[in-house]
């Protein structure tokens, strides 16, 4: 499971234009807004059960500008908060976790949580909390659908860089455009190699992350990683194959003491609104955007706030026997 960004609770404070006015200030007046926050996770896996995780809060304002001199912890307990999947609805139950900042706040932080059966493809998602002072905040989204992968090249024999190319394909790209998608969604591929270690009588198993390619750099050859984008495909150079095959072992003389398994894509796919939060908070949709100061993306009803979903789906990919005894490794 990814980590996604938080939404952040901070206090409204605004920037004005600067002028001469000696009454300036860089706060606007102060109203108090709740925050609903959640991401709903779907495996590619049909059946597997799903925790959904719900927080609420309140914006706060301080004494001066600095955010971080707050000491009241924001989040609101005592809420009845429901989560409905396609008409189907689920009570998330109020609990304690370990509070990620600790610095202001308590240990523990409040939160609302249940495990429920496994997501479909394409549900509708809501949620409601009523919060103790009667206010009431809702979202809805969709859940993501599958996603079938398809390949440039077969491998017939597995996984390998060591085979003639097509003119004009020299990369291995793979596709998982449906051709029935009306909404931009964000997507995160990511390759890595499975394998294991002989440390004793015991076989360590570990990954490798496979850069789709490498760019030339004061320092040498600097690897690139996939990142968020709302293309439905994604490319890797077979020499970043090569290179994350080698960096198994790399500084051990001893490479029949690995063993490698599989290769295997995974891709995240972000919803509508998870995406433009993301979007808003991070970037852009497209390499050809800019950020700007706009506001981030809210979907909350009666606050403010992200309700958003995403969907894992990966593909694994066997390697060839005699391309994984080219770096000395065991299969």
């Amino acid at each position: 499971m990814r980590t996604l960004a938080p939404f952040f609770i901070f206090p409204a404070i605004a920037l004005l234009g600067l002028g001469c006015d000696e009454s300036f200030s860089p706060k606007e007046e102060f109203h108090t807004q709740y925050v609903l926050q959640s991401f709903v996770e779907a495996t590619g896996v049909q059946g597997y059960p799903v925790t959904v995780t719900a927080l609420l809060a309140n914006t706060y304002d301080v004494i001066g500008v600095n955010p971080a001199t707050n000491a009241n912890d924001p989040a609101i307990a005592g809420a009845e908060v429901t989560v409905t999947i396609n008409q189907k609805s689920y009570h998330l139950i109020g609990a304690q976790r370990a509070n990620p900042d600790t610095t202001r706040y308590h240990i523990k932080e409040w939160i609302y949580t249940n495990t429920i059966p496994s997501i479909p493809p394409d549900a509708a998602v809501s949620v409601i909390a009523k919060l103790p002072n009667g206010r009431t905040l809702s979202a809805q989204t969709t859940v993501p659908g599958f996603r079938n992968f398809v390949s440039n090249y077969e491998f017939p024999t597995g996984l390998t860089s060591a085979f003639s190319r097509r003119p004009g394909e020299p990369n291995w790209v793979i596709d998982w455009d449906d051709g029935n998608d009306i909404e931009v969604h964000l997507f995160v591929p990511r390759l890595t190699i499975t394998y294991s270690k002989g440390v004793g009588a015991d076989e360590v198993t570990g990954t490798v992350e496979v850069p789709s390619q490498y760019i030339l750099a004061s320092g040498g050859k600097i690897p690139v990683y996939p990142s968020p984008s709302s293309q439905e495909h994604c490319s890797f150079e077979f020499y970043a194959l090569d290179s994350a095959m080698a960096q198994i072992s790399a500084g051990d003389t001893n490479k029949s003491n690995y063993a490698v398994y599989k290769a295997r894509l995974e891709v995240i796919e972000y919803d509508l609104p998870l995406s433009k939060y993301f979007s808003s908070i991070n970037g852009s949709l497209d390499q050809y955007s800019i950020r700007t100061d706009a506001s981030v993306y809210s979907n909350v009803d009666g606050g403010i706030g992200i309700l958003g979903s995403y969907r894992i789906s990966w593909v694994d990919y066997i390697l060839d026997e005699r391309y994984v005894h080219h770096f000395g490794y065991r299969i």
